[in-house]
């Protein structure tokens, strides 16, 4: 019985191993994979082959180890196909075929590779670079070569592009350096194209401690490209250094003296405005600024303007013109006489100089053989005129002199009209022409002008601009002036407000309503109406103050008169305005009154009767009160009967 027992045993064990043996060889079963190898950016489907004794059936599953469990579908049962998906990491992965209970029944392998590096693009060619602008200082001056302490001089640079772009936002600075820059130091050239060249100036001072020698002035060059690049070019100017001292304090000074003199006419005449010309120089070793020149006013006294002219800066052995308008004073001797000229200057370490030299001057005292022509008198027709009148203005001019003056041109403000003013020539130009005016002779010159109507109520002052050809061969010329006197004409209105006719009875007084209008555009005073009359009596006042009397306003003046004479009698009203020279003017208009007959009344019957006079009625009249008496003037007043 133990036998049997254990040799069931035995045979059990080996039937359990024998099981083992085929599940574990079954577990282990190969599996192709078709294809083994797949790009990890691509992904795809793989098939799965069994071997022997592995078979499949529709319910197994693929699986990929450290991903899971692919989508599978079942071909045969001998194949399998499953989808791996792309993006995986690129390595060796191991697939295991599993059953319906998930219990691995076959294992194959797959690789998973990375897609091969895309073909790097040839890059193309740098192009070669553009250039730049370059700018460079191809020639230079300084003027004068050698400067002294104190002394200003010019640099002048010649620039060149020399570079393979045009330069843009071109500039030029001159810091200095060692140098003073007067005003602008920073040039702007703008566009500046290859090859161009351009010229850039300053000006610059020495200082006063600057010792001998060359010293460097700074010039700073800059440019852009179009791109929008910046480039700074930098260069020095030498500049030669004489005559400055060893000491701190600076040595010499300016000194300005009068080269030459010249006078315009030639020959002067007393009281006759002339042009003193002085070449004035500084030879002295410093600058000389803010010069002061002007002529002794003992001899000449401006003709016009100051008496004084200046100059900014006079700079060594620099040169300079000016002129003097000035009038010669009454002088006894003729020929060729000194005039004194005053000069006044100072230096940039503020010293002040001043000094008098003597220039000669040709002076004339004699009339015997010259012409002289003067505007003796002038008036205009009519006398007083206001904006917008036309007028004649007549000159009388006179040759005072011993000679006779030909080819005369007389010229209404100068010799261009320039200044003419409120002034306009109608019927002609402002230039008169007479042929010859002999010695002692006088010649009427009339022209027609025109006040423009916003001309200024005042005293215009209207120059007169004379040439003539003298008995010497030359041309003179003179500038004499006259005095228009330009006023705001009133325009009043003077009238009777109500209507008089039929009321001015003789021996009666009767009533003057006079009114007067400001029917211009101006406002006057008028301190005073009056009203006056030859053979009226005026009873009352026949006066009354106005005032300002505006644009469109007007003023009445009541006055009672009473003629003794009858017919047509004139009432003059004046009307007294002050004028815009603060002068009492009066503007006088003449009214008309017709004074008429007293009428006479015829009393019929003229009896007395026991009670007094007998009416016109027969009936006995009453004599007349106090009031009947005032209403019956009160009627004769108003003239209405008496």
């Amino acid at each position: 019985m133990k036998r049997r027992v254990k040799w069931i045993l035995v045979v059990g064990l080996v039937a359990l191993l024998t099981f083992g043996i085929v599940v574990w060889s079954a577990a282990q079963a190969p599996v192709n994979v078709e294809p083994s190898v797949l790009r990890t950016d691509q992904g795809g489907v793989v098939s799965l082959y069994a071997t022997a004794p592995l078979t499949f059936t529709e319910d197994y599953t693929v699986r990929l180890l450290n991903y899971g469990i692919l989508a599978t579908t079942y071909v045969n049962p001998l194949a399998l196909q499953a989808t791996v998906p792309p993006g995986l990491s690129a390595g060796d992965y191991t697939l295991w075929v599993l059953d319906a209970n998930g219990v691995q029944v076959g294992v194959g392998t797959l690789r998973l590779v990375a897609p091969p590096a895309p073909t790097a693009t040839p890059k193309p060619e740098s192009p070669a670079p553009s250039g730049r602008p370059i700018l460079t200082v191809r020639n230079y001056t300084v003027e004068p070569m050698q400067v002294r302490p104190g002394q200003e001089f010019t640099v002048s640079i010649e620039v060149y592009n020399n570079g393979s772009r045009a330069g843009e936002n071109t500039m030029v600075v001159f810091p200095g350096g060692t140098f003073l820059p007067l005003d602008e130091k920073g040039h702007i050239f703008g566009q500046v194209h290859i090859n161009a060249t351009f010229v850039a100036t300053q000006r610059f001072r020495v200082p006063a401690s600057i010792t001998n020698g060359i010293h460097q002035v700074e010039v700073q060059l800059s440019a852009n490209d179009w791109e929008g690049a910046h480039y700074d070019y930098a260069a020095t100017i030498p500049v030669e250094v004489t005559g400055a001292s060893t000491g701190a304090a600076p040595t010499g000074k300016p000194k300005v003296l009068v080269e030459s003199v010249s006078t315009s006419p030639a020959v002067i005449t007393p009281g006759m405005p002339f042009s003193l010309t002085l070449v004035l120089a500084n030879r002295g070793s410093r600058t000389a600024i803010n010069v002061m020149t002007h002529a002794d006013p003992a001899t000449a006294i401006p003709a016009e303007g100051g008496s004084i002219i200046s100059t900014d800066v006079l700079r060594i052995d620099g040169v300079v013109t000016v002129t003097l308008p000035l009038l010669l004073k009454s002088v006894k001797e003729g020929g060729r006489q000194g005039l004194t000229v005053m000069l006044e200057y100072s230096d940039y370490s503020g010293g002040s100089y001043s000094d008098q030299q003597t220039v000669g001057i040709d002076i004339d005292t004699s009339l015997a053989n010259r012409p002289q022509l003067l505007i003796e008198a002038y008036h205009t027709d009519p006398v007083g005129i206001s904006p917008g009148d036309s007028f004649t203005l007549t000159l009388e001019l006179a040759n005072v002199g011993g000679g006779g003056a030909q080819r005369i041109t007389l010229a209404l403000g100068g010799e261009e009209g320039e200044n003419l003013g409120a002034f306009v020539p109608v019927e002609g130009s402002n230039v008169s022409f007479v042929s010859a005016v002999g010695a002692g002779e006088t010649e009427v010159i009339t022209v027609r002008l025109m006040v423009a109507g916003n001309a200024e109520t005042r005293a215009h002052n209207l120059p007169v601009a004379l040439a003539y050809d003298a008995g010497t061969g030359t041309r003179e010329k003179d500038t004499q002036r006259v005095s228009l006197m330009v006023f705001r004409r009133p325009q009043f209105k003077v009238s009777f407000y109500r209507p008089v006719e039929g009321t001015a009875m003789v021996g009666q007084p009767f009533a003057l309503p006079i009114e007067v209008v400001n029917s211009g555009t101006a406002r006057f005073n008028v301190p005073t109406l009056e009203a006056t009359g030859e053979g009226l009596e005026f009873m009352g006042e026949s006066s009354t103050y106005v005032g300002n009397l505006d644009p469109g306003g007007s003023w009445t003046l009541d006055a009672m008169a009473m003629a003794m004479a009858p017919g047509p009698l004139d009432v003059i009203v004046n009307v007294y305005y002050v004028d815009d020279l603060n002068q009492t003017q009066i503007y006088s208009e003449t009214l008309t009154v017709e004074v008429m007959e007293m009428p006479e009344f015829e009393e019929p019957g003229g009896e007395f009767g026991p009670d007094g006079p007998i009416g016109p009625d027969g009936l006995p009249q009453t004599p007349e009160t106090l009031s009947q008496k005032i209403w019956r003037f009160v009627k004769a007043f108003l003239g209405l009967g008496s």
